[in-house]
């Protein structure tokens, strides 16, 4: 039996396809060996500049790495492996923290690689620790980093990232798969609405603030949510996405309705959101609920995974529309479903706010939709919706 639980914690990447706006400068200049190194009794040191690597270190440590003159440590481990409170004891220390957990190759999806290159390009922060408990997801993390982003071949790098602890062949698997097709993919998305989730990524955000604006019966889609629910066809051990989920109103709900067998994934932007899904969750002991922390431009789900995608009041803040979409079309199995609700945008009779805030109406995002590879299989007229809209898509056949 599955317990509530965090599945993948992610963060904004600062790119996504091709190479990092770094890599121009770091292309010019030959990119730093990996040696052996030493952070006290820390195992499995090695360094590439100002990038260290290693397995798992003790809380001693941590004077060590400012001796060493390191700002910042991220680990890759998640929080159940973990013998005491790595976040408060670095942060006391005057250490930045950063959490992006994974564990097996089938969680080392897209999202995890474009935050971990966004971490290692962002070189202005200083020295940086990089962990996890043996060096193995260390190594297939960085490795496409080392390639895309340092300009290192292959050939080079492989064996580079297994000097660095790297031993389960899906990590590199997964690298490799990685890098090919970013470098087959193309200029980075441009930005649709710069900044439009900025105030979500807030660490202090107050989380009961929107609790108290979007779950009243002054709400749309609350006051309708049993009707939304209906709608959508729920069966029994289906696996949903539940993308922008916020303070959660329909994730647990969903839960319920694909009863234990099912799963249900909430993901979202906004780490405080997702803590608090997973505090809810706890105490409704709904134990087929997972958190995703996602990226601005994939979900971070792997390939296959769910039936159903569910967006609600959600796709108007999709800032790289093309590169979300891309990773909805992987991450839904075959003839698997997308419902979109929406507000109308209509110049003529919508509310001031809804002109202002949605950058175009349901025919813009409909196109946008069905050339990321939907089909649209009907729109529902779903009771006690007036400003929403319901558009239900089938992954089209390939």
């Amino acid at each position: 039996m599955m317990t509530p639980a965090t599945i993948l914690l992610l963060c904004l990447p600062a790119t996504t396809l091709g190479t990092s706006p770094a890599s121009a400068q770091q292309e010019k200049q030959a990119a730093p060996p990996v040696e052996e190194g030493e952070l006290g009794s820390t195992r499995n040191v090695h360094r590439s500049g100002d990038i260290w690597f290693s397995g798992q270190f003790a809380a001693e440590d941590i004077a060590v790495f400012k001796a060493r003159g390191i700002v910042r440590v991220i680990n890759a481990r998640q929080a159940s492996e973990l013998a005491f409170d790595e976040r408060s004891l670095l942060e006391d220390a005057g250490l930045d923290y950063v959490a992006v957990p994974f564990s097996g190759p089938e969680t080392l999806t897209d999202a995890v690689f474009d935050r971990i290159r966004a971490l290692l390009g962002s070189d202005d922060r200083g020295p940086t620790l990089f962990h996890c408990g043996s060096a193995n997801r260390v190594g297939g993390a960085w490795l496409p980093f080392r390639v895309l982003d340092q300009g290192v071949p292959l050939e080079q790098a492989l064996p580079e990232a297994r000097a660095i602890g790297m031993r389960t062949p899906g990590y590199g698997e997964r690298a490799i798969d990685y890098i090919e097709r970013m470098r087959k993919a193309g200029p980075r998305e441009e930005s649709v609405k710069k900044g439009i989730n900025d105030s979500f990524k807030d660490p202090e955000l107050d989380v009961q603030s929107f609790v108290d604006r979007f779950e009243v019966e002054s709400r749309e889609v609350f006051a309708a949510q049993d009707a939304i629910l209906g709608a959508l066809d729920l069966k029994p051990g289906m696996r949903i996405a539940d993308v922008g989920a916020g303070t959660g109103l329909f994730s647990l709900p969903l839960a319920r309705a694909v009863g234990p067998d099912g799963w249900v994934f909430a993901v979202d932007i906004a780490p405080r959101f997702l803590q608090h899904i997973q505090k809810n969750a706890a105490g409704a002991s709904a134990q087929n609920i997972g958190t995703v922390l996602c990226s601005e431009t994939s979900i971070g789900l792997p390939p296959g995974s769910v039936d159903l995608v569910f967006l609600c009041d959600t796709y108007h803040h999709f800032e790289f529309p093309r590169s979300t979409m891309a990773s909805i079309e992987r991450a839904l199995r075959a003839d698997g479903r997308l419902v979109l609700i929406d507000f109308e945008r209509l110049p003529e009779s919508s509310r001031e706010w809804i002109l202002d805030h949605m950058r175009a109406g349901k025919d813009v995002f409909r196109a946008e939709i069905e050339e990321a590879g939907f089909e649209l299989v009907r729109e529902a007229k779903v009771e006690g919706l007036e400003e929403n809209y319901f558009l239900e898509f089938r992954k089209a056949r390939r």
